[in-house]
């Protein structure tokens, strides 16, 4: 049995990692999303402009870490390029220019120090998908230890992955003020998980104001706007929590400002889940929360394979990290194992 056969048995039961511990909601394929309010389309229209054309939110890793990867069949790994997968070098025919296979699987061999989540992360993938991968155990309270010169089977997103073959909207609910309706679609899974989480939220903080929702993904995925990534249904831009009730739009929040709670009751919930693959705040915001969090007892070993950017300065490995564009808001991506088979599915014409 493949790999990837395994991964798609294995999904059915991974089936809730992050909705065992919140309320179940039905998730409706809706022709149109409640539209937002005009201060949040406003402030949607404008954050466009404040980030620089194609530099923000691209999950991606560096070149080192690319040249430590192989393809199943031993041959060096190369990106995708907007054309599609490439063979011998070659452009595949059946290539579209709006559509690239979502994850790929590539070949890697655990050195010194390596554990799940920090491979993982290295690649932008979620713990849960590399975990499930390669047969292992996934522990939403520690990190697994690799061996050294262990061969592991890693989904990877390299750069912008483009398209989609089933996608539903993250419709406005209490607690959510969803963006526009030509780009608040995602995948199934990672929609349910998104506003679950985020009407969790609302429960515990009523009082305070609904996470304002960017860009998603279109209906079938492919570029959108200035994004390098949002193509295929993994991705949220959510403006930072902030203490107001009644907050107009993104802003441009003070530090001062940012609802650390809720920001580390997100951040903590999505990567326990496993689920979390990248996200992109500002250096600055990064190191609040970590100090917020240190200050919650949250022990500094977890708190350095999450953050970037902590009191130490910077490192890589890590689910957080810096792209510029993202004073004003931060960006989510989720890999979920139900989706895997769609993400590596054939590709659309």
């Amino acid at each position: 049995m493949t790999n990837l056969n395994r991964i798609a048995i294995a999904a059915v039961a991974a089936l809730g990692l992050l909705t065992l511990a919140l309320p179940g909601v039905a998730l409706a394929r809706a022709p149109q999303a409640h539209p937002p309010t005009n201060a949040h389309t406003s402030a949607h229209d404008a954050q466009g402009a404040d980030n620089t054309a194609d530099v923000d939110d691209a999950p991606d890793f560096d070149a080192k870490a690319a040249s430590e990867l192989t393809n199943p069949d031993g041959s060096r790994f190369l990106p995708d390029l907007e054309e599609g997968p490439r063979i011998n070098g070659q452009a595949s025919a059946d290539a579209t220019p709006n559509f690239r296979k979502s994850t790929r699987l590539a070949m890697y061999v655990a050195k010194n120090g390596d554990t799940i989540r920090a491979v993982a992360y290295r690649y932008c993938t979620s713990p849960v998908l590399l975990a499930m991968s390669n047969n292992l155990p996934f522990d939403a309270k520690s990190d697994l230890p690799l061996k050294p010169g262990t061969q592991l089977t890693v989904p990877i997103a390299f750069r912008a992955p483009s398209g989609l073959h089933e996608a539903v909207q993250l419709l406005s609910a209490p607690g959510i003020e969803s963006g526009k309706p030509e780009s608040n679609w995602g995948r199934p899974h990672f929609v349910q998980q998104l506003r679950n989480l985020l009407i969790d939220m609302s429960k515990h903080w009523p009082n305070r104001h609904p996470a304002l929702v960017g860009s998603l993904s279109r209906s079938n995925g492919g570029r959108l706007g200035h994004h390098k990534s949002h193509r295929s249904g993994q991705d949220v831009d959510i403006g930072y929590f902030t203490y107001e009730a009644n907050r107009k739009g993104w802003g441009n929040p003070g530090l001062k400002e940012i609802d650390y709670q809720r920001m580390w009751y997100f951040i903590d919930t999505v990567e326990r889940s496993g689920l979390g693959a990248a996200m992109y705040m500002a250096p600055q915001v990064q190191r609040s929360l970590y100090q917020y969090a240190a200050q919650q007892n949250v022990a500094e070993s977890r708190l350095r394979t999450i953050f970037q950017y902590g009191p130490k300065g910077g490192h890589g490995d890590t689910l957080i990290r810096f792209a510029p564009g993202h004073r004003d808001h931060f960006h989510v991506r989720m890999l979920c194992p139900e989706d895997f088979k769609d993400m590596v599915g054939p590709r659309s014409t």
